[in-house]
This record gives structure tokens, sequence and C-alpha cells, in this order.
């Protein structure tokens, strides 16, 4: 049998979000794909200090964080590619000018801007983060890699127009992913693919956000898990069961990994 590379997504997929923590059944399937040898990477929106230590619980030191744009392997990093100063200073400005809030993820770092409307704690509840602290002027002095634009309209064209080397993507009811144009977690799969020599038939995706789709359809493999939104779902090529019903350890079961 040949050996994969398996990227899982946290939220949804490795933790349910529902009980804000990981299946008996989702650990077991982990340890026994590893077993088995093959390589599983965590690949996530989340920025490494956001991890509260789940890497460690499972024993996977190999990552694609801040949908995308970091990448490490056993702890070596690999991609490093944040998003422009000059444009995170003008939409920090352009946030500021319009009272919206917005946080800024670094790689060891998740804080606001600005805390007026309340909403960056309801996002932090949906994924059980902490909630993040002001840090005003941080984005002048860090490396931003991914924004969070904490607002609840369902139409930012003006943004789109406003900013157009950045993609906007609902994260949740209260909050949007704001990323560097040019991919989002597919720019860092595709650089672990690279460093490591894989075979892109040897590749599998799994996840259940919008912010998924990408690395989904880029890897051989794309897996949607039950609880994914019609449209993840469309876009794989498997749809297993729902994170709480022991949907990695059934779909890699089928497929004869473990």
């Amino acid at each position: 049998m040949d050996k994969k590379l398996i990227f899982l997504d946290l939220d949804g997929t490795i933790i349910s979000h529902k009980t804000n923590s990981i299946p008996n059944s989702t650990v077991k399937a982990i340890k026994l794909l590893k077993k088995n040898g093959h390589t599983v990477i965590i690949a996530t929106g989340r920025p490494p200090s956001l991890f509260y230590g789940i890497d460690k619980e499972l024993e996977i030191d190999s990552y694609v964080a801040a949908n995308g744009r970091i990448a490490v392997y056993e702890g070596k990093l690999v991609l490093d590619k944040p998003i422009d100063h000059e444009i995170v200073k003008s939409f920090e400005e352009y946030a500021t000018l319009n009272n919206i809030d917005i946080a800024f993820e670094g790689i060891n770092d998740y804080v606001l801007n600005s805390d007026n409307s309340g909403l960056s704690n309801q996002f932090s509840d949906v994924f059980h983060l902490h909630y993040p602290e002001v840090v005003k002027e941080f984005h002048l002095h860090n490396n931003v890699y991914q924004i969070i634009m904490f607002y609840t309209k369902d139409d930012f064209k003006t943004f789109e127009t406003m900013f157009p080397s950045l993609n906007f993507s609902f994260a949740n009811n209260y909050g949007i992913d704001v990323n560097a144009k040019g991919g989002l977690k597919d720019v860092g799969v595709k650089a672990l693919v690279n460093h490591l020599n894989f075979d892109l038939k040897d590749t599998i995706a799994v996840g259940d956000g919008f912010n998924d789709i990408s690395m989904i359809e880029y890897c051989n493999i794309g897996i949607a898990m039950g609880n994914a939104a019609i449209k993840v779902q469309e876009s794989a090529d498997i749809v297993t069961d729902r994170v709480e019903e022991d949907g990695l350890y059934n779909v890699f079961l089928k497929l004869g990994l473990i």
C-alpha cells in the first residue's frame, strides 16, 4: 500500500464544535494512520498560538496554519507568507475609519485593534478560543498572516472593491477571514507536498468549512465531513459521517488505511 500524505482540518473535523473535544475514535484513527506509515498533518485556519496543545496531544508536529500562510514540517518552517505590510496597514486604517473591529493573527498572536462591537467574543465562543486583547499598532511591528473582520452583514463587496488583493470568506456568523489572494489552505498544502516530494495521487484532505474547499479540491482524494456545508460536500470526492459520529475513523477504515 502506498503511503499517504493526509491533511486534516481542526475545527469541525478533528474537534467537535458541539463538545469542544476530540472523539476517541478520531484519536484512534490518527494513531493507526501513523502506525501504518502514513503522514498526518494538521491544516487549520488557526495560527499556531491557538492550537492550545492539540498538536502535542495528537503527537503531530507538522501543520498548515493561518489558512495556508504558514507551513511547518516536524517543527521546521517550510512556508512563511505574511500579508503585505502596506496592505495590512491600509486595511486597518479603513476598518478603524468605519468602526469595524478586526483581529490580527501572527505566528504566536491573536490580538485586536479595537473592541467596540463585542463581536470578537461571540466569534471566539464559536471556536472555543480565548478572548483576544487589544494591542494597539501590533500590525506595525509584526507580521500578520490573517485578519479576522468582525462583521455580521452578508455583503462585503465594498471591501472586495477597496482591497482587490485580499480574499474575504465567512468564518462564522460573527466574523470574516481576510487573507491574501492566491489560494488558502492549498498554498500551504502544496508547499508541504513539494517539500516532502509526495506524488499528488497519494494526497488526502479532510475538512468541513469553506476554507477547506481549496485543499479538498487540490488533493487527490477530498473528503468532507457529514457536518460540512452543502457547498463543501459538493466539492469533495467522499462525504463521511459527522465528527461526533466517528466520521474520520469510518472513512479511513473504508479506504483501507487503518
